[in-house]
């Protein structure tokens, strides 16, 4: 099954208000830390001009990536963060090119779409975003 397997299959896929809800309770989990939303399915969080957290969720797991500015291609990012190597993968355990479009893919399986999983999902996700913003905030300038 694919990672980025939102609706395909016998498996139910959440709704918008199913996802809205998810990401609320999340960003409130996390207060006071800044979590803008990129998309449905995704929330941000910054960590420089150029660098972001992307959280995601799906019908199977919560995870999240490095990557660029609004825009930025994945190539564009790769290369800069290729710098960094192979010390910031170790660092983050992922790889940078592991799965093509996301530097440093990490996820948690969990069926998102029983709400009854969410917090273990807020926890995971809550742990790996502060994780990867201390290691990725203590790069120099990049």
């Amino acid at each position: 099954m694919d990672e980025w397997d939102i609706s395909r299959g016998s498996l139910r896929s959440l709704s918008s208000p199913e996802i809205k809800r998810f990401w609320d309770g999340y960003v409130a989990f996390r207060e006071p830390v800044a979590i803008e939303r990129g998309s449905l399915w995704s929330r941000w969080r910054r960590v420089a001009d150029d660098l972001v957290l992307s959280l995601y969720l799906t019908n199977r797991s919560v995870g999240l990536f490095v990557r660029g500015a609004r825009g930025e291609r994945w190539a564009t990012t790769v290369n800069r963060l290729a710098a960094y190597e192979p010390d910031l993968g170790v660092a983050l355990g992922a790889s940078l090119r592991g799965y093509t479009g996301c530097c440093y893919l990490s996820n948690f399986p969990l069926p998102v779409i029983d709400p009854a999983n969410w917090p273990r999902g807020y926890e995971w996700l809550a742990e790996r975003e502060a994780f990867y913003h201390r290691v990725l905030s203590a790069l120099p300038v990049l």
